[in-house]
């Protein structure tokens, strides 16, 4: 921060705000009760393919759900055992989504999943409970042990399940929540009885069986202790291409089974009122000929996007495709400074080799001093063999391997292409991006960001929730920061075309912000993300492509961020803490830059003057986005009456070190070619003197803006780097 506006904030209003916020806060902290914000979801490895956490349909379909209901998602395979209490630190309910009947020691999770619902926690089953029989030994569990989950659940269990779908009938059903994203018309293919023993249960849900008297279900339940989803009456899968399809309301369903309606939820989408965006390049295909003016496609990548769009973008280059010492060459280390030099590129690592396979053990080969990576399972023992025959010198070194793809590669690029002042910020994964914990953990050791993986895409090919990625992936303790959106690869058939065919990324952009595929409500679920390859720059119907993407980005109301800088928007995201106080107040904590919360459907505004570190707040449809300090610490009241004090309604880059009052004040921002903000209850009719100054306080810009009748102030300013603005009332 600048030391001008360190002086002004030490003489004006630091002194005063200690001693004002700190008496506030040792009140507010006194009546405070955490909100967790963990749910704990249970899941039978067993039941997964190849027993990958990130294969069960929790991670695949759920997770994201619950994240954009503000919850991390805490995970637990039953096949280590039951929960102990250590597990079930910060946990404010319980989902299990099993696809089978049986589990190890399954009469004993029944009572430990029993004393969970009595303890207060809410429970929520998906398709099957199960624990019914005994993995280890075989032996069934009596109805009155299973019963013991479903009586807590304020049901009963009662069985009779069949799957012939001639005597299954639907006696009653709620569209909005049971046929989401597709009609159970004809498809009711499953049937066991579950009986409610509270009338005030809400039943979205009714089977019937018409070869039995008395064998009306309750299939779809929810209530004051969790829900119950009968199998088949949560997702469709497609027996031949495995596409997944909702059939109830996730959103819905479980905001009411946690009973999350009206709390604050961190969100990762939108920041200072304005849909994130970022954009990050995967190093392959850098050294390739272009089509297009026979240079390398680097270099097209360079002219036709980096240089063009005023935008922040994160480029990362393997190192083998540009050291000369591999299969680079000193003109393409030449073309990847020039990249890394410019002021809008964050420098990223794509690997050393580009492993294909990150999840089996590693083969080396080797030869003159060049390797190539792969892994060792069946699909590769031909192409080991190949390489043996060619005379490579084929090795098996996993330590060393993960410290050559992603130590050195960092190194070499930090050391010999980085320009003064920059270094390497992302390390993207390669491949099938699906890292071992000990190559997340070295990432993390040299204290840089990671992303890849995911693949997210909601379009007309996949009009489904269900392809939206969650947020991480979760590897034994270490966290996989998942791509927002599909690349260039997906797109195009895997570089087989259309090559145009990655324009329709636009499709998703706009779907996970308005999905007009399901007709339903407007819900922003995931930030616009421009993610491709260099190769992308060989074909001109490819950059074609890449320029309506990034068009559409500059028409959005988006606020730009380099990739580090978004991953670090979802640390915060998983770090926040929530507390609720006695007085009706949230205390908002440890969010670092995730310093936007949501409120949906709530008709309240933030009340700014009892309220400590939020700088403002906007609406968009249903949802209330606020905006907090970048301190790290924030305390918000909502109220009925609309504020009267200056507050910032939405910016279009970002911004820190806010302190504007109705006279004027200063704050400080960052972008690339100009930004927006729009400040509230400024003085009516008023003109206020702008500048503009850069890191050495020297005036860029000067300009004078009227408010308008209601005291609304929008400004507009050129603003290239980081720069401070100040406001100032004329008399």
């Amino acid at each position: 921060m600048n030391e001008t506006i360190r002086s002004f904030y030490k003489r004006n209003l630091i002194g005063l705000a200690i001693v004002v916020f700190l008496g506030f806060w040792a009140d507010a902290s006194a009546c405070a009760k955490n909100f967790p914000r963990q749910i704990l979801c249970l899941y039978d490895s067993s039941e997964v393919f190849e027993g990958r956490l990130e294969n069960s349909l929790i991670h695949k379909a759920l997770e994201m759900v619950l994240n954009n209901l503000g919850m991390r998602v805490k995970y637990f395979d039953v096949q280590q055992g039951i929960p102990k209490a250590q597990d079930m630190e910060d946990v404010q309910g319980i989902l299990t989504w099993f696809q089978d009947d049986e589990m190890p020691r399954a009469r004993e999770y029944c009572l430990w999943a029993s004393r969970q619902i009595e303890s207060g926690r809410r429970f929520v089953i998906f398709d099957n409970m199960g624990a019914f029989r005994d993995q280890v030994t075989e032996k069934s569990v009596p109805f009155n042990i299973i019963n013991k989950v479903y009586h807590g659940l304020k049901l009963n269990y009662e069985g009779n399940w069949t799957e012939n779908p001639f005597v299954i009938r639907m006696a009653q059903k709620d569209p909005q929540m049971v046929e989401f994203e597709r009609s159970l018309e004809n498809e009711a293919q499953f049937y066991e009885k579950i009986k409610s023993l509270d009338e005030n249960n809400k039943i979205y849900l009714q089977l019937d069986r018409t070869d039995m008297e008395d064998a009306v279900s309750d299939a779809v339940v929810l209530n004051d202790k969790g829900g119950v989803v009968l199998s088949s009456f949560t997702l469709y899968i497609d027996p031949n291409s495995g596409a997944m399809r909702w059939r109830i309301n996730p959103f819905l369903f479980l905001e009411e089974a946690f009973q999350l309606k009206g709390t604050p939820r961190y969100d990762t989408t939108t920041l200072f009122g304005r849909r994130i965006f970022y954009s990050h390049i995967d190093g392959d295909g850098f050294r390739n000929l272009s089509e297009i003016s026979h240079v390398f496609s680097g270099e097209v990548i360079r002219d036709e996007i980096l240089k063009v769009y005023p935008l922040p973008i994160t480029a990362s280059f393997i190192m083998t495709e540009v050291s000369s010492k591999y299969k680079g060459s000193p003109n393409l280390q030449r073309i990847a400074k020039s990249i890394m030099a410019l002021p809008n590129v964050e420098i990223g690592s794509h690997t050393f080799t580009h492993p294909l396979d990150w999840v089996n053990k590693y083969v080396v080969f080797s030869v003159k001093g060049y390797s190539q990576a792969v892994g060792t399972d069946q699909k590769y023992q031909k192409v080991a063999e190949e390489f043996k025959q060619k005379g490579y010198r084929v090795t098996v070194d996993q330590t060393t391997y993960l410290k050559r793809e992603i130590v050195e590669s960092i190194n070499y690029l930090n050391k010999y292409l980085a320009p003064e002042g920059k270094k390497v910020e992302v390390f993207q994964w390669s491949g099938d991006c699906r890292p071992p914990a000990e190559a997340i953990a070295l990432v993390e050791k040299m204290g840089i960001k990671n992303i890849n993986g995911g693949d997210t895409r909601f379009d007309r090919a996949n009009p489904s929730y269900t392809n939206v990625a969650p947020l991480v992936r979760q590897v034994d303790g270490h966290i996989q920061f998942y791509s927002s959106n599909a690349n260039e690869n997906i797109y195009t058939h895997e570089w087989h075309g259309p090559f145009d065919w990655f324009a329709e990324l636009i499709d998703t952009f706009e779907q996970t912000e308005n999905p007009t595929l399901l007709k339903a409500a407007p819900r922003r679920i995931s930030p616009i993300n421009v993610y491709y390859h260099f190769y992308s720059g060989e074909k001109r119907a490819s950059v074609n492509a890449l320029k309506k993407a990034y068009d559409y980005a500059l028409s959005a109301n988006v606020l730009p961020l380099f990739t580090s800088e978004y991953v670090s928007v979802v640390q915060g995201f998983l770090n926040g803490k929530i507390e609720a106080l006695a007085d009706g107040g949230w205390r908002f904590s440890k969010y670092g830059p995730c310093q936007t919360v949501r409120f949906d459907d709530v008709s309240l505004l933030p009340d700014l003057t009892r309220s400590q570190g939020v700088i403002g707040f906007s609406r968009w449809h249903n949802a209330l986005y606020v905006h907090l300090t970048e301190k790290g610490e924030a305390v918000l009241y909502l109220t009925q009456i609309p504020p009267q004090t200056p507050y910032l309604e939405e910016a279009s880059n970002l911004l820190w070190d806010w302190g504007v009052s109705v006279e004027g004040g200063t704050f400080s921002t960052r972008g690339f070619s100009e930004g927006i903000y729009h400040l509230a209850n400024m003085a009516k009719g008023a003109t206020y003197e702008i500048e503009v100054r850069d890191l050495s306080q020297n005036l860029l810009n000067r300009q004078e803006l009227k408010t308008d009748a209601n005291g609304e102030l929008a400004v507009n300013l050129p603003v290239n780097g980081q720069v401070t603005v100040s406001l100032q009332k004329k008399i």
